[in-house]
């Protein structure tokens, strides 16, 4: 992936934000380029790796912005494994995003992805909403 192309979220609210690494995938199917977090769950597409990113960047912040409003961001993180360490459950001062073994135990077709695609990996910190 071309170093380039950064996350551009920063999304906190009233509540503050604390940050956290999560991995994306860059990958090419048929004639778009694919950016996807098997952490969040979220994924971006565009002719170009720029527009890809772009499209998830933007996906990211629709899926923040739509778990924050409807409070429901903490239970999706939970569901997703992360641990919400330190403070309460409802403002923890601490996020861990799940460890590659449970990304894979719990998401099947990400091994079918890792097998199938010739995957460029890169980690990023994303501001998580508290």
């Amino acid at each position: 992936m071309n170093k380039n192309h950064l996350l551009d979220v920063d999304f906190s609210n009233s509540g503050g934000s604390v940050k956290a690494k999560i991995i994306l995938f860059s990958f090419k199917e048929d004639d778009n380029f694919i950016i996807y977090s098997p952490h969040l769950d979220v994924s971006g597409y565009g002719k170009t790796e720029k527009d890809a990113m772009e499209s998830f960047n933007h996906c990211l912040t629709v899926f923040l912005d739509y778990t924050v409003n409807k409070q429901t961001l903490h239970n999706e993180l939970i569901h997703l494994g992360w641990q919400l360490k330190k403070g309460t459950t409802k403002s923890p001062k601490k996020v861990n995003a799940p460890s590659w073994s449970d990304l894979l135990k719990k998401n099947t077709s990400l091994e079918d992805l890792l097998n199938s695609h010739n995957v460029t990996t890169i980690q990023r910190e994303v501001a998580i909403p508290m």
